[in-house]
């Protein structure tokens, strides 16, 4: 039988009328299936798109009448259509197959579009009509396997069984942020930290190899993408963390005509001045500094389809190695998300309610001097909630996307501070970005 509808049979039949039949009309049901399921999304985003942005609706009662109305849509045409060889043989029996199909499909719509819907625009900030593009496709396998299965099945012996429920659940849950992450995510995120930790205090000495894009193959031929003028941006899968997910990246820029002397001095000079320069800076002070140790306040906010402000405090601390070498490790010890940001209203949220979007954030600089000028490179770590199972195909990406974007644009404040432009300027000009993965 299909894979995706899982099915488990009551009784026995021939292994012939089991085998590449069924198979075909599976496939091809499905296909069908999946035709009027798209033209039941135009249905329902045409619907919600109306109800919110002409009627002024509320986004969760509006995508409840959106389903509604694509329930109806799609139980026409599944009788007419993709369960024709399986015709019901009265009014009263379309009517009992309208209640199930309302009940199993038309549940699984209601719940999986308003709880996916509720996390992707309630709490990570999409637009409705996104979070509904998302929900349909996640519920799209369930609700085929319960229509298969329980809605338009064969009458007589073939009676089917299968748990599209209770799989829907499972891929739907994630742990809650409550109270920031547990033991065991921070044990997994100590663990890391104390890997790249050592990394990082390998490479802080006079050794040959430096720069962490120098361990990673896949990254080969970064040095000459990035003297030839690119802004290198390269993603790395760490480990899985028990109710959490770490994000590693790292980046590299070339500063021609200047030493790392001078640009360790311009920075240190311009601590606590950085919303001055980077874009996801909104403001900014030095709290302490003890020579080559800095305590930097900083409000961050994070923008791409999600928008999120941290009120954050870093401790930064420079080692300079030899003449032609110098290196930074910053730790976020303070990370407070903000609710009602940029209005008076405006509070940091206790851990109880703080959506997890970022517990942890750790950022290792390089800088060693070359020929013409200064390669800089940024390994920024960070440790968040996880994206919940049933949304990872679609969510990973825009994560991915998120922390890219946001490393790139600290490259780009970086240079803008070395030279002494403004924001605006900056992303006026900003460096061609590679990518590896």
């Amino acid at each position: 039988m299909s894979a995706v509808s899982q099915i488990v049979y009551e009784g026995h039949a021939p292994a012939g009328r089991l085998g590449a039949e069924v198979i075909r009309r599976s496939a091809k049901r499905w296909v069908v299936f999946n035709i009027v399921g798209l033209a039941g999304m135009v249905v329902q985003l045409g619907v919600v798109a109306f109800l919110v942005r002409v009627a002024g609706m509320h986004y969760l009662a509006a995508t409840a009448l959106g389903v509604e109305s694509a329930v109806l849509h799609n139980f026409l045409w599944h009788q007419r259509w993709t369960w024709n060889d399986r015709p019901a043989r009265s009014a009263q029996a379309t009517a009992l197959r309208l209640m199930h199909f309302h009940l199993l499909n038309g549940a699984v719509s209601l719940a999986g579009n308003i709880a996916v819907t509720a996390f992707c625009t309630g709490v990570a900030g999409l637009d409705a009509l996104a979070s509904n593009v998302i929900a349909i496709a996640a519920c799209s396998v369930v609700n085929f396997a319960a229509s298969e299965s329980l809605v338009f099945r064969a009458d007589g012996r073939r009676r089917l069984i299968s748990f599209p429920i209770a799989l829907f659940v499972f891929l739907g849950t994630t742990p809650t942020a409550e109270a920031g992450p547990g033991a065991a995510t921070l044990a997994g995120w100590k663990t890391y930290e104390a890997k790249i930790d050592g990394r990082y205090n390998a490479s802080a000495s006079e050794g040959a190899s430096f720069f962490a894009l120098d361990r990673e193959k896949e990254a080969h031929g970064w040095r000459e993408r990035v003297l030839a003028g690119q802004a290198e941006l390269f993603k790395i899968d760490p480990p899985g963390v028990e109710d959490g997910k770490i994000h590693h990246w790292i980046g590299a820029i070339f500063l021609p005509a200047t030493t790392v002397q001078s640009v360790i001095d311009r920075i240190q000079q311009n601590a606590g001045h950085e919303s001055e320069h980077y874009e996801d800076v909104l403001a900014s002070r030095l709290i302490e500094r003890k020579g080559d140790r800095l305590l930097i306040f900083m409000k961050l906010r994070r923008t791409n389809l999600i928008t999120v402000t941290y009120n954050t405090e870093h401790a930064v601390e420079y080692k300079r190695i030899g003449g032609t070498r110098a290196a930074a490790r910053s730790v976020a010890t303070k990370i407070a998300e903000l609710a009602k940001a940029g209005t008076p209203q405006e509070h940091e949220k206790s851990p109880d309610d703080d959506n997890g979007f970022l517990w942890r954030l750790n950022a290792y600089w390089r800088y060693e001097a070359v020929q013409g000028g200064v390669i800089v490179e940024c390994e920024s770590v960070s440790l968040s909630r996880p994206v919940p199972m049933l949304v990872r195909p679609v969510a990973n990406p825009i994560v991915d996307r998120v922390a890219r974007e946001s490393l790139n644009r600290t490259l780009v404040g970086l240079r803008a501070m070395l030279k002494g432009k403004t924001i605006s300027e900056a992303s006026r000009r900003q460096p061609t970005a590679s990518s590896s993965y």
